[in-house]
């Protein structure tokens, strides 16, 4: 073969696996840009739906606790109200109540069960405490026992002052119960966004099924003598 044109060939191979290599590598490279672009991405739009998640469920959690804490000042001032004038059913309270289970179904809704079952348990113990209020005022009622004596007339007596010790047990419950769904939605937001928060935060919860929550018998006990409102 002539020379020249050996190196001819070998000159024009040359160029072309070079340019071969080149277009690889470029073709690799703009892969692994895309690859992290994508990965970006997705991060960015995990981060945005996880924000949107935390604000969804701050707003169901805000609204619940200030729904909660209506319906105990509507109980408040039945337990002190001498006396207690409001036919039964009493309208103030269902109306509170209703409030409080509308803002529970989009506390169950926004999630973690962690939460929801923590407010499941505030919920059942505001009811059960409508009950025990109920039971008050109709036994007095219904006995009309109760009323006091004061320079020679009648002076009705509240149901806090019929029923001391269902009033402070109610006010227990109250505070425990708080207590948990305040612990447990402050999980659910400090935590990565879908409430997964691991047994911690089932303990602080103490739904349905879970362990019972921290008693408040001790130095944090609300005291009886001031209105008591939601955690």
């Amino acid at each position: 073969m002539n020379p020249t044109v050996a190196v001819a060939l070998i000159t024009a191979l040359s160029t072309l696996a070079a340019a071969g290599l080149a277009a690889l590598v470029s073709a690799r490279t703009t892969a692994r840009q895309l690859r992290h672009q994508a990965a970006l991405a997705r991060e960015e739009r995990a981060e945005q739906r996880a924000a949107a998640r935390r604000e969804a469920r701050g707003l169901a959690y805000e609204q619940f606790l200030g729904r909660v804490d209506a319906a105990y000042r509507v109980l408040d001032e039945g337990w002190t109200a001498r006396p207690f004038a409001e036919p039964l059913p009493w309208q103030a309270g269902f109306t509170a109540r209703r409030a409080v289970d509308e803002a529970l179904i989009r506390v169950q809704l926004t999630g973690p069960e962690e939460v929801a079952g923590a407010g499941r348990a505030v919920v059942r113990g505001l009811a059960e405490e409508f009950r025990t209020h109920a039971g008050a005022v109709g036994e007095r009622a219904t006995f009309g026992a109760g009323d006091q004596r004061e320079s020679g007339h009648e002076v009705p007596l509240s149901a806090v002052e019929l029923a001391p010790d269902a009033r402070s047990a109610a006010l227990r419950v109250r505070f425990a119960t708080s207590r948990r769904f305040v612990a447990a939605a402050r999980a659910a937001l400090d935590g990565d966004g879908d409430g997964t928060d691991g047994p911690e935060s089932a303990a602080l919860a103490g739904g349905e099924n879970g362990p019972p929550g921290p008693s408040a018998e001790g130095e944090d006990a609300p005291r009886e003598d001031r209105p008591h409102r939601a955690q």
